[in-house]
């Protein structure tokens, strides 16, 4: 069954209980306040008669021709056609102080008899002059022609009204079936074609209920999935990429030893040997930034004193930049504690440090700064190289991207997207500033050890 015709059922089905709730519990009620109307009405109408009946016993001194009270019969006419009803003292009979029946309806109980004591206990006396000269005493509760005409009326009402409610209930339901299942169609569709390759379909938002909510929701999933796919299909192109290089260059000196084009020496393996470290080196990067971004990297926490580590490892690189002519400087805030693995925190610094030297020209600076902001440790390297332009700025961490097109620079192109992933697992961010022609500045964050 589809959801339309369920949600049209749900609908029917609840409009038929709550509608047939209040059927039964108003005409249920109503039959009970009316039958208390009535009680009432009689024990009213009763007592006027017993003054009635006092009075021509008064007058006559006997009962004689008091039967015409008990058999009168007159046409009622309404909107609801015509109806015989009997006299209010019909549901009545007239006895003698002691209980014998002096008049009352025919068929009833005949004139002579006496009523049981149990009725007498319910009877309405008539006095004249404070002697009780008889009783009426109620015979049945049975309801007249047009008490029942009244209460038949209703429950006729009742049911027009739990028709109707039922037929607007279905129209209603299928009319809200129809806006609910043509979005959830749409979404059906689009589904189906994201799920044949088609990342590019999106769904026509057309509100901003729930069903809206979930249509950009989707489109949303949907623009991440191409963005993924896409990133997957550069990944494998720059991968290819990155392999192709060495394996040329593996391959074609190999290939010149085989063919006796170059010797089998030390010299001719060296370059052979140095493309295989390269690849090697790939390899365990990728390695590292995929444990990195799965968030399974092991990682060695301990608490340690974060300008300690940052000055070992300006140390270590210091030699390297003195060779190019560049210089290190320091300004490093004392006191700062991190919980973090000291092996992985050197290793990104190292790689932010190495670049700053790579892209720093001789003479130049390179500037590390650690200071505390707020909560968090920030170490800051600021190099004084070409800058990198704006549009390629936001890019700078993901894998295998290089500012330089033609692929020419130094290194996989990893480096800042390993870095980026472990400092993400630490629980802190990265970021990037950099203008053109002054130098590009890379930040990094560690949230504060609080003990």
């Amino acid at each position: 069954m589809s959801f339309s015709w369920k949600l049209v059922g749900a609908m029917v089905a609840v409009t038929l209980v709550a509608v047939g709730g209040t059927y039964f519990f108003t005409t249920s009620g109503l039959h009970e306040r009316f039958d208390l109307y009535l009680i009432k009405s009689r024990e009213a109408h009763a007592k006027e008669a017993a003054e009635l009946l006092g009075a021509f016993w008064a007058r006559n001194r006997s009962w004689e021709g008091v039967e015409r009270f008990f058999t009168l019969k007159f046409v009622i006419t309404w909107p609801g056609g015509q109806v015989a009803q009997w006299g209010p003292l019909s549901q009545y009979a007239l006895v003698d102080p002691a209980g014998k029946v002096i008049a009352c309806q025919k068929g009833v109980v005949s004139p002579g008899e006496h009523v049981s004591v149990d009725r007498l206990r319910y009877s309405i006396p008539v006095e004249v002059e404070g002697e009780v000269v008889g009783a009426l005493v109620p015979l049945r509760g049975d309801l007249g022609p047009l008490e029942e005409s009244f209460l038949e009326s209703v429950r006729n009402a009742s049911l027009v009204g739990v028709a109707i409610g039922l037929v607007a209930a279905g129209i209603l339901g299928a009319m809200l079936a129809w806006q609910l299942a043509s979005p959830l169609r749409r979404l059906i569709r689009a589904t189906e074609r994201i799920a044949a390759g088609d990342l590019a379909h999106r769904v026509v938002v057309r509100g901003r209920d729930e069903l809206g909510r979930l249509a950009q929701a989707f489109n949303r999933m949907a623009e991440a999935l191409e963005r993924s796919e896409r990133a997957r299909r550069n990944l494998i192109a720059d991968i290819a990429h990155e392999l192709r290089t060495p394996l040329t260059v593996i391959q074609g000196n190999l290939e010149a030893m085989l063919d006796g084009i170059f010797p089998l020496t030390q010299e001719s393996l060296a370059p052979v040997y140095e493309e295989t470290l390269q690849l090697g080196k790939l390899v365990e990067d990728l390695r590292e930034l995929t444990l990195a971004e799965a968030g399974t990297l092991p990682l060695e926490r301990q608490e340690m004193e974060l300008a300690e580590l940052v000055e070992r490892t300006c140390d270590a690189i210091r030699p390297v930049a003195q060779e190019e002519g560049i210089e290190i400087e320091a300004e490093l805030e004392r006191g700062l504690v991190v919980e973090a693995d000291p092996h992985r925190i050197r290793q990104v610094l190292g790689n932010i440090l190495a670049n700053a030297v790579r892209y720093s020209p001789p003479g130049g600076v390179v500037k590390v700064t650690l200071k505390r902001e707020g909560n968090e440790a920030v170490i800051s390297v600021r190099d004084q190289g070409p800058g990198i332009p704006p549009e390629d700025l936001p890019h700078i961490f993901e894998r295998f991207y290089k500012v330089d097109r033609s692929r020419n620079e130094e290194g996989s192109g990893l480096g800042l997207a390993i870095a980026k992933a472990i400092v993400e697992a630490h629980g802190g961010r990265i970021w990037a500033e950099s203008v053109v022609g002054e130098g590009t500045t890379i930040f990094f964050s560690l949230p504060l050890f609080t003990g």
